[in-house]
């Protein structure tokens, strides 16, 4: 009984150490960095959406997947001031509006959340929005991904969570 469980607690213990030896590698091929030192920011996100830098931050779209995910950093005085922002939505110059579903939800200390639908181009989308502030330099990053209502999926929402999860100010 006790060499089958020494047999077992070896074997369970090469897996770990292979998974553990692979892991790493294994998101390297999955996702990529992106450091823009104008805009103050470093993340990383997953290869099959690809970033295209703009002023203010970047607007990333998927090949095989509906929607965008928009990065857009500025200034805040304070977490208060994102908040009030975020509550505020999105409206665009060409009719795009988004607008807040919910309360904005707490991500530690500097961060916040919330869902948001609207149209983008008379289509009816629905959003997710994370928000990142530093403290240090005032600046925040918000985070929003965007797709048509029936298409918004867990895809979108992991994309969104690698980007805001990885997002450093630098």
């Amino acid at each position: 009984m006790l060499q089958n469980f020494t047999k077992t607690m070896r074997i369970l213990s090469t897996i770990l150490l292979v998974i553990l030896f692979i892991s790493p590698s294994f998101s390297q091929e999955f996702e990529k960095k992106e450091t823009n030192d104008s805009l103050g920011i470093e993340f990383t996100y997953p290869v099959n959406w690809n970033p295209t830098p703009k002023k203010d931050g970047y607007i990333l779209g998927a090949e095989k997947l509906e929607g965008f995910i928009l990065i857009r950093v500025e200034s805040y005085k304070s977490l208060k001031k994102m908040k009030e922002a975020m509550k505020n939505g999105i409206l665009q110059e060409d009719g795009s509006k988004l607008n807040l579903l919910n309360d904005l939800q707490p991500m530690g200390e500097d961060g916040l959340a919330g869902m948001y639908e609207g149209t983008v181009d008379e289509q009816k989308v629905r959003g997710f929005m994370m928000g990142k502030l530093d403290k240090k330099s005032g600046n925040g990053a918000i985070v929003i991904v965007v797709a048509p209502e029936t298409r918004f999926n867990q895809s979108h929402m992991d994309a969104l969570k690698t980007i805001a999860r990885t997002l450093t100010f630098i």
